[in-house]
């Protein structure tokens, strides 16, 4: 069984090792979003890109089975995927909650989590540099920008700058970190990601008020939703049948 692994949660390496242990199963991977990680032999990754949908539904013709562990704010590929015909699981993981005496800021969209920053805040953000053409008009704010990957374009907002740095981040280095930056604000999207926790750790050691932005809907049938933990066993099911 042919199976296309789309691949962007920090996990995607270890489910496409797990997959290709399966027997009979043939596992490619393509990136969404940011290739957060590489597959190892035997699965392999395709570094092409699709000029458009209808480009990606001829690709899927050449696999039996789609597990899409895009990040779950990622969803072009998958909402291909989950209509062309193909068996089809999209991976989840459970989200971010508030701990005992909480109380987060909760957005559905970033232009609402942007309205609901307080004035004169000083703000790190986590949801990428696209998020800065959105806070042009937040001219009371502090913005500093965590960026993975170094690069020297320049900062768009007057107050503020980017932060490089590729995790995984430690807790202290990032209580260290936004103590230094006087941070007093955190905007980021509730990805669930045990290796994106640690900048939640810290930001409640530090009593850093969360704007958190929901996940989306997904928009796909119930039987096409599994938790991590079960993929493995769910294709399994299906590679026997």
């Amino acid at each position: 069984m042919k199976l296309l692994l789309i691949a962007g949660m920090g996990e995607s390496v270890g489910l496409a090792r797990d997959l290709s242990a399966l027997q009979g199963v043939e596992v490619t991977c393509v990136n969404e979003g940011r290739a957060v990680a590489r597959a190892a032999p035997p699965a392999k990754t395709y570094d092409g890109t699709f000029a458009d949908d209808a480009a990606f539904a001829a690709f899927l013709t050449g696999f039996d089975f789609v597990v899409d562990a895009a990040h779950p704010f990622q969803s072009k590929l998958g909402q291909v995927a989950a209509t062309c015909g193909l068996p089809y699981l999209r991976a989840t993981r459970p989200v971010w909650t508030e701990d005992v005496g909480e109380a987060w800021i909760k957005a559905s969209s970033l232009n609402a989590a942007i309205d609901a920053i307080p004035q004169g805040a000083t703000l790190f953000v986590v949801t990428g540099r696209g998020t800065l053409k959105h806070l042009t008009h937040r001219t009371d704010l502090t913005v500093f920008c965590r960026q993975l990957d170094q690069h020297d374009q320049n900062f768009p907002l007057e107050n503020g700058r980017f932060i490089f740095g590729e995790g995984p981040f430690d807790a202290d280095d990032e209580i260290a970190l936004f103590q230094m930056l006087g941070v007093d604000t955190m905007l980021l999207r509730n990805s669930g990601s045990v290796a994106g926790s640690s900048k939640l750790e810290a930001a409640r050691a530090c009593g850093i008020r969360i704007v958190m932005i929901d996940p989306p809907s997904l928009q796909i049938d119930a039987d096409q939703v599994a938790d991590l933990s079960q993929i493995v066993e769910r294709v399994r099911a299906h590679a026997d049948h």
